[in-house]
């Protein structure tokens, strides 16, 4: 899985949200974006139990404990970062030779695209599947190639109307579920999912 590509796809869709604002090329340092229509029915699922990622904007890294992330091999002292779309934490393999990574982005920037429009612009992603509720959290896998079969799934979570987070892996090729790597991101998201409730 590319997660430069992944990524270049989520900022896109954010870039069009931008770009519904007015004319001339989209501007992703904007911070504001059109809501989505209220003239027709909507794309996506509920969001019937929403959760506050508040407690752990400053401590993405807190979302997963040491034992969760063993259970896909990411031992390696994590890195937050932040991306484009928000704060991240990324959790690698302790063998540098082993590309297994996890990593969770919190879309907390204003221009970061928002859950209901995220599912108006769902033919952006190559590979887009609903995946129903995660710890009472809506869900859906997507990947920058047409199947999730070779090791890469991003699980992407409706925390809220106003906001989402994914939760990305990429496994190694030895790994008994490299075919079905959304079984793995969705492990993980529902750890994620679950640490953020008992900590907000």
């Amino acid at each position: 899985m590319t997660r430069r590509v992944q990524l270049a796809v989520i900022i896109s869709l954010s870039a069009l949200v931008l770009a519904g604002c007015g004319g001339g090329s989209p501007d992703p340092t904007r911070t504001t974006s059109a809501p989505p229509s209220t003239s027709k029915q909507s794309l996506a699922p509920p969001i019937n139990n929403p959760v506050s990622a508040d407690a752990y904007k400053d401590r993405m890294c807190d979302l997963l404990t040491p034992a969760q992330r063993a259970t896909v091999g990411a031992t390696r002292a994590p890195a937050p970062r932040e991306s484009v779309l928000g704060p991240s934490c990324v959790w690698n393999a302790s063998d540098v030779s082993v590309d297994t990574r996890v990593s969770a982005t919190l879309y907390a920037k204003p221009e970061a695209v928002r859950w209901e429009r995220f599912f108006e612009l769902k033919d952006q992603n190559p590979f887009f599947e609903p995946a129903g509720e995660l710890a009472g959290t809506p869900a859906v896998h997507t990947h920058d190639e047409k199947k999730a079969e070779r090791g890469g799934c991003t699980t992407h979570l409706g925390l809220n109307k106003d906001l989402m987070m994914e939760v990305a892996v990429n496994l190694a090729l030895d790994n008994p579920d490299y075919k079905t790597p959304c079984k793995v991101s969705d492990r993980m998201a529902t750890f994620v999912i679950q640490n953020l409730r008992a900590g907000s």
